[in-house]
């Protein structure tokens, strides 16, 4: 929605006919006045505002005579200076026939072909029942003001019916509404509807006598994920008696971040112990098994009855035990905590060890894996485990988003394919994850590496994994984004090669 400047400026683009309509329209008092104050056109609202009955009755007054301030015109004209010829939300109380008012004004001066000034034309607001929380506590309202602007939440004021009496700019952004939206909308009424029926129940609760303190939600706004905390109160003003809610909201999205990156990191310490448990249980049977294997065909050498085909079904025994073997070591590797001073690591061993663990459960889901192969020893200055877990991320998002796509189309059968292709020049390496799932949807695509971001269904991802992919690979020194292909998903890894990789690229 335009701001009240725009709503001024687009006047002008109107006939006489269309501009009366138009702001007979507004939600707003318009008015025009002369630069000595008097008042040349002004709408309905502006009629009733000033305390009249017909638009008759108003024109050539002079706004100036209403100012209960002695200099009030004077430092209206002021700030108008002050702002180029613009004024925003300038407060002001008047007196007009029918008692005292407050009103808020965005105005701006006109000028002719000439650019010279010739009138001034405002969107005036009656912000008389805000101003009544604060009567009487004298320096009080000031102080509370000044801290509002300050605060680094969100400080608002309502009506227990939810009609906003004062909002700070903190509260805008966190609630992602513009003044003039929440100025012309009911609060409740411009909320997401999950987020109403949360707020309707906490409003519920603390007139009711309940309390509100740093509830925690999850909103969308803009098409991006965030948490918010907010606090409900009641306050009585001193002498109308009447009751107010004040309203404190609060971004905790980093917090959250913090927590559930701990939370995962908890969780890889609780794989690590899990992990050598199964090993330790595992190895022993596959121990048992080697040795059993190669004592059966030392005997059946030792009988000569050791023929091709026993040769060939013990190899593979052998092979599946080694397999086996190796999905246990890299189950302890990825669960141990990366240590900080491992700050190398080999990318094709990186993918070798995910390869080795994620193979046979794509293969499972009909899902192929093809990994490029470089030929050419590199370095990247990363930690193994971290890169590895950069890629599960990647091939882990990428299983997921093809078996969502067979589930949207209803194509069970649908072949699944995850290419990881490598591009390495002298100085750093291009890694790609491309595959053929469903996509990311255009609304999330500037935003899905935010943390609480998921395509999945609530319940199934914490919208941190590509997050905490995309932290470790900056933290490298590296850059990560999705790039916009024809079918399904490709994320693009670029990491800087270490030194040593660059010189014997050099050398080469």
């Amino acid at each position: 929605m335009p701001d009240k400047l725009t709503l001024i400026t687009d006047l002008e683009s109107l006939s006489h006919e269309e501009a009366i309509a138009f702001i007979n329209d507004l939600p707003f008092a318009y008015y025009r006045a002369d630069l000595e104050g008097q008042v040349l056109a002004a709408s309905t609202n502006a009629v009733q505002l000033f305390g009249y009955d017909r638009v008759e009755e108003i024109i050539n007054v002079n706004i100036g005579d209403y100012y209960v301030e002695p200099n009030g015109r004077e430092n209206f004209m002021t700030a108008l200076t002050k702002g180029a010829g613009v004024v925003e939300n300038y407060e002001a109380e008047m007196c007009g026939p029918k008692g005292n008012f407050w009103i808020a004004t965005t105005a701006k001066i006109i000028y002719d072909a000439q650019d010279t000034p010739i009138a001034i034309e405002g969107l005036a607001q009656d912000v008389t029942e805000r101003r009544k929380i604060f009567e009487n506590p004298g320096q009080g309202t000031r102080f509370f003001e000044a801290f509002a602007s300050a605060a680094d939440l969100g400080v608002g004021i309502t009506k227990t019916s939810g009609e906003v009496i004062f909002a700070n700019e903190q509260m805008l952004g966190l609630i992602g509404l513009t003044r003039i939206e929440l100025e012309t909308t009911h609060i409740l009424a411009a909320m997401d509807p999950k987020l109403r029926a949360v707020a309707e129940t906490s409003i519920a609760t603390v007139l009711n006598g309940g309390s509100v303190h740093q509830q925690e939600v999850l909103v969308s706004t803009e098409g991006k994920k965030a948490w918010r905390s907010f606090s409900i109160f009641l306050m009585e003003h001193p002498t109308l008696k009447e009751l107010y809610l004040c309203i404190t909201i609060q971004d905790i999205s980093a917090r959250k971040a913090q927590e559930m990156q701990l939370i995962q990191s908890s969780k890889l310490a609780s794989l690590g112990e899990l992990a050598a448990g199964v090993a330790h249980e595992i190895n022993q049977p596959l121990n048992v098994i080697r040795l059993a294997a190669v004592n059966l065909r030392n005997y059946l050498t030792k009988v000569s009855s050791l023929d091709h085909k026993a040769e060939e079904t013990l190899m593979r025994i052998n092979n599946q035990i080694e397999r086996a073997a190796n999905i246990v070591r890299q189950l302890l590797l990825y669960g141990r905590e990366a240590e900080d001073e491992e700050n190398y690591c080999d990318p094709l061993t990186a993918l070798e060890n995910i390869a080795q663990m994620t193979r046979q459960t794509l293969k499972v889901d009909n899902i192929a894996l093809t990994i490029d192969d470089l030929n050419r020893p590199l370095t990247l200055p990363c930690n193994l485990i971290k890169f590895e877990q950069v890629l599960m991320n990647l091939v882990g998002n990428a299983k997921d988003a093809i078996i969502d796509r067979r589930k949207h189309t209803g194509n069970n059968n649908l072949s699944g394919s995850i290419a990881i292709t490598l591009h390495a020049n002298s100085d750093s390496l291009e890694l790609k994850v491309t595959d053929n799932g469903r996509g990311i949807p255009h609304d999330l695509r500037d935003s899905i590496m935010e943390p609480f971001v998921t395509t999945k269904a609530v319940g199934s991802g914490t919208g941190l994994g590509l997050s905490v992919s995309q932290g470790i690979v900056t933290a490298a020194g590296g850059s990560m984004r999705f790039l916009d292909v024809s079918d399904g998903a490709c994320a693009q890894v670029i990491m800087p090669l270490a030194a040593q990789s660059v010189s014997s690229a050099a050398a080469n």
